[in-house]
């Protein structure tokens, strides 16, 4: 009995997740719930939580929230909460665990690691309206002015969080490379986990272009309703988000606008659509690679994870310039060059969940089981151990063919 007991697997070691905050349902917020569901005994921390937003699996466990929260609660807006967050985070409970992992794209890695513990900083992209100001303010104008020493003083405190984590992982290996443009880290690149079993390709076909996105200015979704409207193509927009208004203003005939759906009926659209339009630069891009898995091309800018997920022609299309006329262009293509389903879905499998999951889990092993014995952790480890498994993270596309004259209209 007692040899029996010994062959069993060691515990898992304390984990804390910290992530952001949950006030929108977006790609790190469905990583982190899944990062959770594989993590079972850890515990979940946030600067702030909208209970509307949470998901579900993660309402029913509980996320311990930051006090900040009640100024959102009482009308104070997020951006105006920016100046305190990195305080918040940096006086944040976590209780006593052998590993944190913050999932961060604004200040959740400004979190302090309890003494012998590891901090693993899981970046969705360094904050944007940090380091690329341009697309949040006007360049010269009166907002980008005034709120410019503010920007340098979070900047600074962004670089000294980042020299304080153990172990960088990217996204992708565009933000790694951002990574190491912004902070001066390596960071290992684990691309955020997709559920290829839940998409099924079809031979339906509904006959109309679709986005799928947040609608927030840096996505770029007018450019596609002005492909839409200069083509006259059929498009529809699930997503929801702040630039709603302008976009229906924008919106010809052809365009509809479906608000937020639920998962079953969002991947029912990618697995008959004509093509998904994704017109921002992407980080990484999970609904890229997810209408991969239902069988359908993406159609994206090429640029950031793009690169990584299409192959121009074959796993879907790239348009190298952020134009209404460049997408249309793109469009026709992907109307008039049907792609196999098996091989977009096969593409798709390089991000599959338990990919994820491997690399996750063999993190926890080689960093946090150390830790919870006391052994000394090697803060560059993890990068060089998984530059060895995952030699493939380099960016795999290619620029997009041009395709010549302009598109009708």
């Amino acid at each position: 009995m007692s040899a029996d007991l010994r062959e069993q697997p060691e515990p898992m070691p304390r984990i804390a997740i910290v992530h952001d905050y949950f006030t929108q349902r977006g790609g790190a917020e469905r990583l982190v719930d899944h990062l959770a569901a594989l993590l079972p005994a850890a515990t979940i921390h946030a600067a702030v939580v909208d209970r509307e937003t949470l998901p579900p699996t993660l309402a029913s466990r509980g996320v311990h929230a930051s006090p900040i929260g009640r100024l959102l609660r009482i009308g104070i807006s997020l951006r105006a909460l920016a100046p305190l967050l990195p305080r918040a985070f940096r006086r944040m409970p976590v209780g006593t665990p052998a590993l944190v992992i913050s999932s961060t794209s604004a200040f959740s890695h400004h979190v302090r690691r309890p003494t012998g513990a590891v901090h693993v900083v899981y970046c969705h992209t360094p904050p944007r309206f940090l380091w690329h100001p341009e697309e949040y303010f006007t360049p010269g104008g009166a907002r980008a002015r005034l709120a410019a020493p503010g920007l340098a003083f979070l900047r600074r405190l962004d670089r000294e969080a980042a020299r304080r984590a153990d172990l960088y992982v990217a996204n992708s290996a565009h933000t790694a490379a951002e990574i190491r443009r912004v902070y001066g880290r390596e960071a290992a690149v684990i691309h955020p986990p997709i559920d290829t079993s839940a998409f099924m390709p079809t031979t339906e076909r509904s006959g109309r272009f679709l986005v799928v996105a947040r609608l927030k200015r840096h996505k770029r979704i007018d450019l596609a309703i002005a492909a839409a409207n200069a083509l006259g193509a059929p498009l529809d927009v699930i997503g929801e988000g702040p630039e709603l208004p302008r976009l229906r203003r924008l919106a010809g005939p052809s365009v509809r606008f479906l608000g937020r759906l639920p998962d079953e009926a969002v991947r029912a659209a990618m697995a008959q659509c004509e093509g998904l339009i994704v017109p921002g630069r992407e980080d990484f891009g999970m609904t890229t690679a997810e209408v991969q898995a239902a069988g359908r091309p993406p159609i994206a800018f090429a640029a950031g994870g793009a690169l990584e997920i299409i192959r121009d022609g074959e796993t879907g299309f790239l348009f190298a310039e952020q134009t209404p006329t460049a997408i249309a262009v793109a469009m026709v293509r992907a109307g008039a060059q049907p792609l196999d389903p098996s091989v977009l879905a096969a593409a798709a499998r390089r991000f599959d969940a338990a990919v994820f999951d491997a690399a996750i889990l063999g993190l926890v092993a080689r960093l946090a089981v150390p830790a919870a014995a006391g052994a000394s952790v090697d803060r560059e480890a993890g990068v060089h151990f998984y530059a060895r498994l995952r030699p493939g993270t380099r960016a795999r596309g290619r620029a997009p063919r041009r395709a010549p004259g302009r598109p009708p209209c």
